[in-house]
């Protein structure tokens, strides 16, 4: 690795954490993406719209609480916590998606096209700046290609096991297989 990427004494294990907290990020969410989409849709495009208004919405009313939560909590802690309650959320959802009836997975579709949209939108700004924290702007540009590189790999894999396993295992069971992967990189903090 080093003969391909400069880096330096000291780097390469922080780095080795840093490539798996958003392989697994990004794995996780291009799990949830295809239901989130199939969701959006399932009640009719035209609520697209208003879909993306909610997201909107759910940005506006989660941004203070997180900006509290990191003003008042250790960055590791505040990682654990914040990406523990998206897990218990996918749980939520994997159960949801599980027991609804069809009128009522259009709602809890709903539900969670606004919620998963958010959820990566918090979670990507979350990785990131943990990373601006951990490294210098010096190492940043040596070293965050190679993370970056992280985050496509995740994104083939999370494509790649939802394409192979989506037919066997359906939309909750892969939810728990995004919430293991989201412990994953909690873990790698």
């Amino acid at each position: 690795m080093r003969r391909l990427v400069d880096v330096r004494a000291g780097e390469l294990r922080t780095l080795g954490w840093a490539w798996l907290y958003i392989l697994s990020v990004l794995c996780s969410y291009y799990i949830i993406r295809p239901i989130r989409d199939d969701a959006g849709v399932a009640g009719g495009v035209e609520h697209l719209p208003w879909l993306f208004t909610g997201t909107l919405a759910g940005m506006l009313a989660v941004n203070p609480v997180f900006a509290g939560l990191v003003r008042r909590l250790p960055r590791v802690r505040f990682i654990a916590i914040a990406y523990r309650f998206f897990m218990a959320n996918l749980l939520l959802f994997a159960v949801l998606f599980g027991v609804a009836t069809p009128a009522q997975a259009v709602w809890v579709g709903r539900v969670f096209f606004i919620w998963s949209s958010v959820f990566n939108l918090f979670v990507i700004s979350v990785f990131w700046a943990l990373m601006v924290d951990v490294f210098d702007s010096e190492q940043g540009r040596r070293l965050f290609g190679v993370i970056a590189a992280g985050a496509t790999v995740g994104g083939i894999l999370g494509s790649t096991v939802t394409a192979t396993l989506a037919g066997h295992l359906g939309a909750p069971l892969l939810l728990l297989v995004s919430t293991a992967l989201l412990e994953v990189a909690v873990l790698s903090v």
